[in-house]
C-alpha cells in the first residue's frame, strides 16, 4: 500500500532546479538616522536589520553586497540618490540567469497619488535619510521615493533577465489608530509630519502604468512587511532584561528563518515567518501586522531562481486547512500533515483526507497512513489529528471528479469513429493513463459528455463544442507532432475541473450579500476590414497591430456573456472596490487550448478602478498556432483577513507550462512581444467560508478567421492549403 502512496506522491515535491543561477547580489538598505528638521523620528531597527542579513547572507555563501545604511561600517548614507543610483548599478551590471536580493528598512508613508494607479488614491512611499518637509501646497514629500519609482528600478532590472526578491519592512499605513504597546515602535511617519495631505490627488488623464509593454524576462517576488492599512513594527528584543536591542519584526523573523540551510521554497518560508509572527512571544500590537508578497517566484526554491521549485503547503488550523476547491481540494484529497512549513517533504507527522471543502476551507478527517483516496468515498477515521500539526501538503487526489469525453466522431460526416480507429485506441490509451488517481478522473461517454471529440485531417480536437461552423475549434493533437496525449487531456481535465467548481460558485452574489468589487469589462471589436482573408501569410502581430489603431477610433463596450468574438478583438477588465474595505480579486481565464491564467490584485478602498490582469488580444490565429473555441473568465472575489495569508490563485492553477497565446501584453501594440507572466500580483491563501466569496463569470467564443468573415458578409477565397493556422 505505501508502495502505491509513493506512486501518486503529487510532483511538487520535487525541486531540484533545472538553470543554475549565473551570480547572487544583495542590495541591503536600512535608514535609522532621519534629518532633524525634517522632524522625522530616529529608529534604531534599521541598523541592526542590516548587520543580522549581512551575516545571514554570508554565511549562505552570498559575498556580493551593496550596504546603504547609517552607522554600520563600511555602509554609505542611504540617501535617495545613493539609492536609486544603486538600483540602476545592479540594472547595469545583472545578467540572465542572476538572483538580486533587495532589503528596505525603515520609515514609510503616504502620499497623494499622482498618476491614478492607486485604488485608495494613495502612494506608498520610502523615506530616505535626506527626506525633508515638503513646503506649503507642495503635495509631495521631498526626496520620498514612491512605490512607483521603485517599480520602474525592479522592472530595469528584471529586464537584464535576472531575478528579483524584494523586502519591504517599513509602514505603508494612513492610520495610526493601533497604539504600540511598549517595547515597539511603528516605521510610520503622519504625512502631516512632512507638510503634506493624504487627500487623494485626482487621476491625471494620461496616467500610465511606469512598466507598460512587454513583461520583464526577470522573474519577481516581494515580501511586504504589513498590509497598506497596518503599521509595520519595530521590537526590542532585550526590554524584559533592560537593554535595548533593536530589530524591525518582520527582518529579524525572516533572518531567522534565512539562518536555517534548509531547502525552501519561496512559499514555505514565507508561511513559516508569517506562523512566526503569530507566535505567543511577539508583543501583542506587533502581531497586528499582516505580512503580504506578491510575484511569480512564490514556488521557486529560496535564492533558486525562476526555474526552480519547491513544496506547495496549507495553513492547518485545529480541524481544518486554508485551502479548497479554488485550489484543487476536492472532497477526500489525502493530505500529508507536517508540523512547520520549512519541514522537508518527508517530514510527515499525521495524514488527513479534506472533508466538506468549501470555496477556499476545509475540514480535515485523521486517516491512517496506508489510506488510497477513493471516489465516493472517504477513509476510516484513524486517531486524532496531531496536535502540532499546522501545514498540509497534497498526497493524493481522489477520482471523485470526472470529466466525460464524447467519443471522437468525423469533422466531414458527423459519424462516430470505429473502435478500431488508430485515433480512437489511441485515446482509449490516453484515458487509461490519465485515471492513475493523481488527478481528476477521465473517461469515454456515447451520452452527456462535457468534451466534445471530432477528427480530422488524421488529428483529434477536444472543445467545447470542438467545431464552429465548418471548422474545428479546441485543443488539437496529432500523433506524430506535440506532448503525449495523457497530457493533452490531464491538462484538459484541471481546466475542467477547476471551471466546474467556480461555475458552482458564480453568481453567488445577491441583494442580501452584493459582491464588493464591481467588474467593468471593456470590450474593443477590431473592424473585419483590417483582418486579412483567411489563408493569408500575414504576421498576427503585425495584423493587431493595425487593427488595434483602427479600432481605437471608437469607443469600447461592455462584453455580453456568450459573445461572438474574432481576430484581433481587444478585451480588458478593471476592478473597483465598493466599499473601503481591502479584497483579494484573482481573475481566472480558460482559454480554448484549456491552458488557465490567473491574475491577482489586492484592492483597498473605492477611490480608483484597477486594471484586472493584463488587457487580452483575441486571436484565433495567435503566433503559437490555431486558437478558435469557447473560452471562460472567472473573477473570483475574496475578503482580506488580518495575520492570515490573502487569496492569490497564480501559481496555483495554471496548467500549461508554456506563456499564455493571448493577454500577456498590457498594450495591445506590443502584443505578443513577450509572453511572460506578469510579476506584479500579491497574496497566497485564505481561509474563507462561502460568505467571504463572490465569483462572476462569463463565456465567450472566440470565431474561426472563416466563419468570422462568413459572419460578416464578406467574400472569402478557397483555401490553397488545409489545416493550418489562417486556413479556418
Amino acid at each position: 500500500m505505501r508502495g502505491l502512496l509513493v506512486v501518486l506522491i503529487f510532483g511538487i515535491f520535487l525541486s531540484a532546479p533545472q538553470r543554475a543561477v549565473s551570480e547572487t547580489r544583495a542590495l541591503l538598505i536600512g535608514v535609522s538616522d532621519y534629518d532633524d528638521s525634517a522632524g522625522v523620528a530616529d529608529l534604531k531597527g534599521p541598523a541592526n536589520d542590516v548587520r543580522l542579513l549581512s551575516t545571514t547572507l554570508r554565511n549562505r555563501g552570498i559575498d556580493d553586497l551593496i550596504v546603504l545604511a547609517d552607522g554600520v561600517e563600511g555602509g554609505a548614507r542611504p540617501t535617495r540618490a545613493a539609492i536609486l543610483d544603486a538600483f540602476a548599478a545592479l540594472a547595469a551590471s545583472a545578467q540572465d540567469g542572476d538572483f538580486i536580493y533587495i532589503h528596505l528598512s525603515g520609515h514609510g508613508t503616504r502620499q497623494a497619488d499622482r498618476n491614478g494607479d492607486e485604488t485608495d488614491g494613495l502612494d506608498e512611499v520610502f523615506l530616505p535619510a535626506d527626506t525633508a518637509r515638503a513646503e506649503a501646497g507642495a503635495g509631495a514629500i521631498p526626496n520620498a521615493i514612491t512605490d512607483d519609482e521603485i517599480g520602474e528600478a525592479l522592472h530595469a532590472i528584471r529586464m537584464t533577465g535576472a531575478d528579483v526578491w524584494f523586502v519591504l519592512d517599513s509602514c505603508h499605513s494612513g492610520s495610526g489608530t493601533r497604539a504600540a504597546t511598549p517595547g515597539t515602535v511603528a516605521r510610520f511617519v503622519d504625512p502631516a509630519t512632512l507638510g503634506v495631505s493624504v487627500t487623494p490627488a485626482h487621476q491625471v488623464e494620461d496616467a500610465t502604468d511606469p512598466a507598460e509593454g512587454p513583461e520583464p524576462p526577470g522573474g519577481f517576488l516581494a515580501f511586504y512587511a504589513a498590509q497598506s492599512t497596518e503599521l509595520a513594527r519595530e521590537v526590542n528584543f532585550a526590554e524584559a532584561e533592560g537593554g535595548d536591542d533593536w530589530y524591525g519584526l518582520f527582518t529579524s523573523t525572516l533572518a531567522a528563518r534565512l539562518q536555517d540551510d534548509a531547502a525552501l521554497s519561496f512559499r514555505q518560508l514565507f508561511q513559516a515567518v508569517l506562523s512566526d509572527m503569530n507566535a505567543g512571544h511577539v508583543p501583542g500590537a506587533a502581531r497586528l501586522q499582516t505580512p503580504l508578497w506578491e510575484g511569480n517566484l512564490i514556488d521557486a526554491a529560496v535564492f533558486g531562481g525562476r526555474d526552480t521549485s519547491g513544496i506547495r503547503r496549507f495553513a492547518v488550523t485545529d480541524d481544518s486547512v486554508a485551502a479548497g476547491m479554488v485550489h484543487g481540494l476536492a472532497e477526500g484529497t489525502l493530505l500529508g500533515l507536517v508540523a512547520d512549513a520549512a519541514d522537508p517533504a518527508d517530514a510527515v507527522i499525521g495524514f488527513a483526507q479534506v472533508e466538506d471543502p468549501d470555496a477556499a476551507e476545509a475540514f480535515l478527517r485523521p486517516v491512517s497512513a496506508d489510506c488510497t483516496p477513493r471516489a465516493n468515498a472517504l477513509c476510516e477515521i484513524d486517531g486524532a489529528l496531531p496536535a502540532e500539526a499546522r501545514f498540509a501538503q497534497v498526497i493524493a487526489h481522489p477520482v471523485d471528479l470526472t470529466i466525460a469525453l464524447a467519443r471522437p466522431r468525423d469533422l466531414a460526416t458527423g459519424a462516430p469513429l470505429g473502435d478500431d480507429d488508430p485515433l480512437v485506441r489511441a485515446l482509449a490509451e490516453a484515458v487509461t493513463a490519465t485515471s492513475d488517481g493523481t488527478g481528476p478522473g477521465v473517461t469515454l461517454a456515447d451520452t452527456d459528455a462535457d468534451i466534445d471529440v471530432l477528427a480530422t485531417d488524421g488529428a483529434l480536437w477536444f472543445g467545447l463544442p470542438a467545431q464552429a461552423g465548418e471548422s474545428p475549434a479546441g485543443l488539437t493533437w496529432h500523433p506524430d507532432d506535440g506532448p503525449e496525449l495523457s497530457a493533452v487531456l490531464a491538462r484538459i481535465a484541471k481546466a475542467e475541473t477547476l471551471a466546474r467548481m467556480l461555475e458552482n460558485l458564480s453568481g453567488s452574489g445577491s441583494l442580501l450579500n452584493p459582491s464588493p468589487i464591481n467588474v467593468e469589462t471593456l470590450l474593443q471589436p477590431a473592424p473585419i476590414e483590417a483582418l486579412a482573408e483567411p489563408g493569408s501569410d500575414v504576421s498576427p502581430r503585425r495584423e493587431c497591430r493595425a487593427a488595434y489603431r483602427a479600432a481605437s477610433q471608437t469607443a469600447p463596450v461592455a462584453l455580453d456573456s456568450g459573445a461572438r468574438l474574432k481576430q484581433c478583438d481587444g478585451l480588458a477588465f478593471r476592478a473597483q472596490g465598493a466599499t473601503g474595505d481591502t479584497f483579494d480579486v484573482n481573475r481566472v481565464h480558460v482559454d480554448a487550448q484549456f491552458c488557465v491564467h490567473a491574475a491577482h490584485e489586492r484592492i483597498t478602498g473605492n477611490r480608483n478602478a484597477l486594471a484586472l490582469g493584463p488587457e487580452m488580444t483575441i486571436c484565433s490565429d495567435c503566433p503559437g498556432g490555431y486558437s478558435a473555441g469557447t473560452e471562460r473568465l472567472f473573477v473570483v472575489v475574496t475578503e482580506a483577513r488580518d495575520n492570515t495569508e490573502s487569496l492569490n490563485l497564480e501559481g496555483l492553477v495554471e496548467t500549461c507550462d508554456a506563456s499564455p497565446t493571448r493577454g500577456a501584453a498590457t498594450d495591445p501594440r506590443a502584443f505578443l512581444e513577450d509572453l511572460a507572466k506578469r510579476g506584479d500580483t500579491r497574496g497566497a491563501f485564505g481561509g474563507l467560508g462561502s460568505a467571504g466569496i463572490w465569483v462572476e463569470a462569463w463565456t465567450w467564443q472566440v470565431l474561426p478567421r472563416r466563419e468570422a468573415f462568413l459572419r460578416a458578409g464578406r467574400p472569402i477565397k478557397q483555401p490553397e492549403r488545409v489545416g493550418t493556422q489562417q486556413d479556418y
